[in-house]
């Protein structure tokens, strides 16, 4: 994934567009489908949880759904903190969102919280996905979202999304959706 350029941008909305279409430009039409299916889910949502913000193109998609909780979870927040931080602050000062930001690994316990939505776009390797499943998922309400589930390291590679069958299959949770454009990426539903 590219690391865009966003010093320009001064709004929520203007970040979110600038790093969506520098995204689509870098990696091609269908990259940014999951920023729809997150704002498509949170329509019931009242708090979100992602593992692997980076830069936050997708915790953007989010936060624009304006639910009452965030918590923004990676290992390295430099990239949050280069562009989206002080838009991020003042949006969700100004929309009563609470928003928690965890620098710390996604399968560390002090990133667990209790959510209505888990998106996880972290480190792409099934090992890491099962720890990060068997960590969070009971901790998840209502949908688990996760990115590059039909593309790895530019090759179709499906492994993530079996991760997230498997898991569904012995766990009670259901594919509801599944984008197989560009990286893909896969909606599980209790």
């Amino acid at each position: 994934m590219i690391n865009a350029e966003l010093g320009h941008v001064k709004t929520l909305e203007e970040f979110h567009s600038e790093i969506t279409r520098q995204q689509q430009e870098a990696h091609g039409d269908g990259y940014n489908d999951i920023h729809e299916a997150i704002q498509k889910y949170m329509k019931d949502c009242d708090t979100y949880m992602e593992l692997g913000t980076h830069q936050g193109g997708t915790a953007a998609a989010a936060m624009l759904s304006k639910p009452k909780n965030m918590i923004l979870v990676d290992i390295d927040m430099s990239r949050y903190y280069k562009f989206l931080a002080p838009i991020a602050e003042r949006w969700c000062n100004e929309n009563n969102i609470n928003l928690t930001i965890k620098q710390c690994s996604s399968v560390e316990l002090g990133s667990i919280a209790n959510t209505d939505m888990l998106m996880i776009d972290s480190v792409h390797n099934p090992h890491h996905m099962n720890r990060e499943l068997a960590l969070h998922g009971g901790n998840v309400n209502k949908y688990i979202i996760a990115h590059d589930t039909s593309v790895l390291m530019g090759q179709p590679n499906d492994v993530l999304y079996r991760v997230l069958e498997e898991f569904g299959q012995n766990n009670g949770w259901k594919i509801v959706e599944r984008g197989t454009k560009n990286a893909g990426y896969t909606v599980l539903s209790k």
